[in-house]
């Protein structure tokens, strides 16, 4: 969070310093200053009021920054707007969106609503799929299927599990490092659910990386082992079908 603090430190002093200069400015100007400043009373108050906005978003930047919620670089997703965080402001949040179009939001609402951050991870990009196959599979070739495609994800080098993760050994009674750190390396195949056109198998992992194109990549290759596996055991990916009985007799029409 130094980058966002020294932003916030660097607002701070321009503000005080254009203060300082105006006031200089009317004392060459040989206005009194001390008189100045008590002739504001009630008008310094109608401002203070008009301002406490702009005092809610100042906190909020605070708030932020000492919740450590997000940095400059991170990719969060606050409702509607999702995108990487291009710089926390004085007043607000500046946000670049994935369609390259610049949003600022009030850090006073950053402050206060549920914000999704991404970038909170330090492995563990998931993989969730369903993979249907025909209902003519026979089930000692879904039962091997399914073990080979546990095994694969098991020793895929991209795929996360305890043996690969290196996490520091680290007791804290009061928070689970893992979440804590931001840690996933749950792995699980199973066979799901009999759905109207096929026998469903879950495929639930999560990669080693976390950057979007490798995840991808790391994806990809995981579906075309799936296939091979599949093919191997002589397996067919199932497609939405609809079988039609014809009667064979009039009379099973009536």
């Amino acid at each position: 969070q130094k980058r966002e603090l020294l932003n916030l430190i660097v607002s701070v002093v321009k503000v005080i310093i254009m203060i300082a200069s105006l006031l200089l400015f009317l004392r060459r100007l040989g206005i009194d200053i001390t008189a100045f400043v008590a002739s504001l009373g009630i008008g310094g108050f109608a401002i203070a009021m008009a301002s406490k906005d702009t005092i809610a978003n100042f906190f909020g930047s605070l708030k932020i920054i000492f919740d450590n919620s997000f940095s400059q670089g991170d990719w969060i997703a606050v409702g509607d707007v999702e995108g990487t965080v291009v710089e926390l402001g004085f007043i607000s949040t500046k946000i670049r969106t994935f369609d390259n179009a610049l949003i600022s939001l009030p850090n006073s609402n950053l402050a206060n609503i549920a914000v999704k951050n991404y970038s909170k991870r330090a492995v563990g990009r998931r993989i969730k799929m369903k993979i249907g196959v025909t209902y003519g599979a026979k089930q000692k070739d879904l039962q091997k299927a399914i073990k080979d495609i546990r095994t694969m994800l098991i020793n895929h080098p991209k795929i996360a599990t305890n043996e690969k993760v290196k996490i520091r050994k680290k007791k804290n009674i009061l928070v689970n490092v893992n979440d804590k750190v931001g840690i996933k390396t749950t792995l699980l195949v199973y066979l799901d659910e009999s759905a109207n056109s096929s026998i469903n198998i879950l495929i639930y992992a999560f990669t080693t990386t976390i950057q979007w194109q490798e995840w991808l990549e790391v994806k990809e290759d995981v579906m075309y082992k799936i296939a091979e596996i599949l093919k191997k055991n002589n397996l067919d990916f199932a497609y939405p079908t609809l079988t039609l009985h014809q009667a064979e007799k009039a009379n099973d029409l009536i």
